[in-house]
């Protein structure tokens, strides 16, 4: 172990002590995690635990929202969703018009660490609460802040609510585009709405969003359907509906710190702190497609080493694991790890750094235990957007999620609302 890893760790353990302030508090309608002590945000569906927050209005079966704060003492936050367009953007429309109840809810659920190393403290509530159940469909932004003040914001999830108003059918295939075919997919589809919804006009009103793996920063949001027929939409375009396929997800099991598990090369013990050296990395540009299951992205989060998993959630222990990736030379735009582990977003707690001596780029990232997903990517500055060619090649084979989207601006209160959802896997793809 270099000094280096040992100064790395170091450092990432000053990162983890309990930061109050933040240096940008105002609502960002995104995805967002407002003070670096928070970790581990989870928004899944109650029932099935498929990562996608997504529900039907009205029904019992909603989301759970878990979190983790790096601290051994309980703060007091309370939660509230406001209602947004198709594209994230607040809505005029007041609570009263959007919650029933109250418009708050308390985050009751708090658990101290149990016998890890690392204190923390873990937080779940099951929504909506019964002082905020969604009167309309459409997006929400959920908004988790301390002590009833909506400003002490520590975290930001979206989640949509659904009211379907028809079927919506995929069709996943190769690019038609003739350069793209061996590294995009394309997704068509259409939105058949029932008879008696009234949509007067669909051209204008109607808005589709198609995700791949439920990734908004690469989603599509700018398609209008190719034609319409009786009830039909059809959004079978030549162009603008391809999505780069990407690669299977690398991976690496931290579930145990007992036994040998995959991707794992060494697990050490620095400073009274957990630390697992991962298996060095390859660039795999030119590589030819290798399937292996993966969870497109995902984290299972687990822990092998308990006798039972009721307590799972905080009885998990956080490690810093030290990742690599060979490199020739240092590029001249910046590396990052990416998937749900960085919350699908650009971080710079999760950005690489060359090492000339090995000739590879290394982080060091506090992590829970848990199975992992995770890709490089190469940031374009000018774009904003993470290139993943570079380090993970590009094909069309790849497995992938996609979802559609489809809102309709409601002609008597000018919102978006949620109408139509649709899931596929590449699976079918010929």
């Amino acid at each position: 172990m270099s000094k280096k890893w040992v100064l790395l760790g170091c450092f990432w353990v000053l990162g983890l002590l309990p930061l109050m302030a933040t240096t940008d508090s105002s609502i960002r309608y995104a995805n967002a995690i407002y003070e670096s002590d928070i970790r581990t945000v989870r928004v899944f569906q109650k029932s099935s635990g498929f990562p996608f927050p997504i529900f039907t209005l009205g029904s019992e079966d909603g989301l759970v929202l878990e979190f983790d704060q790096i601290r051994s003492e309980r703060d007091f936050y309370q939660y509230t969703l406001i209602h947004c367009d198709a594209t994230w953007h607040p809505t005029v429309l007041s609570r009263t018009q959007t919650l029933d109840g109250m418009g708050y809810d308390n985050v009751e659920n708090a658990n101290f660490s149990s016998g890890t190393l690392m204190q923390y403290t873990h937080y779940s509530v099951e929504l909506p609460g019964e002082q905020t159940k969604p009167k309309l469909a459409g997006n929400y932004l959920l908004l988790v802040y301390r002590n009833f003040n909506e400003a002490d914001i520590v975290l930001s999830r979206r989640i949509m609510v659904l009211q379907s108003q028809g079927a919506v059918n995929i069709q996943l295939s190769q690019s038609k585009q003739v350069e793209l075919r061996s590294t995009h997919q394309q997704v068509n589809f259409s939105f058949i709405k029932n008879d008696a919804y009234f949509m007067p006009n669909a051209m204008q009103d109607v808005k589709a969003v198609v995700l791949r793996n439920g990734e908004w920063m690469y989603g599509i949001d700018d398609l209008k359907p190719m034609f319409i027929v009786g009830n039909e939409l059809q959004y079978n375009h030549q162009l603008g509906n391809q999505m780069d396929g990407m690669n299977q997800y690398r991976f690496f099991d931290i579930r145990s710190f007992r036994s040998s598990t995959a991707g794992v090369k060494q697990r050490l013990n620095i400073a009274n702190q957990k630390h697992v050296i991962l298996v060095n990395d390859k660039s795999r540009r030119f590589e030819r497609y290798f399937n292996w299951a993966d969870y497109n992205g995902r984290v299972f989060y687990d822990n092998k080493d308990l006798p039972m998993p009721s307590g799972m959630a905080f009885e998990s222990d956080y490690c810093f694991v030290h990742f690599s990736v060979q490199a020739d030379a240092e590029l001249k735009e910046p590396v990052y790890v990416y998937g749900e582990m960085s919350d699908w977003r650009i971080l710079e707690s999760h950005r690489m750094y060359f090492n000339p001596d090995a000739r590879a780029y290394e982080a060091v990232i506090p992590l829970k235990q848990g199975y992992y997903n995770y890709v490089f990517g190469v940031k374009n500055e000018e774009t904003g957007v993470l290139d993943f060619s570079q380090f993970e090649g590009q094909h069309s084979e790849t497995e992938n999620n996609y979802m559609v989207l489809i809102y309709h601006r409601n002609p008597a209160m000018g919102y978006d609302e949620l109408v139509g959802y649709g899931l596929k896997n590449t699976t079918s793809v010929k």
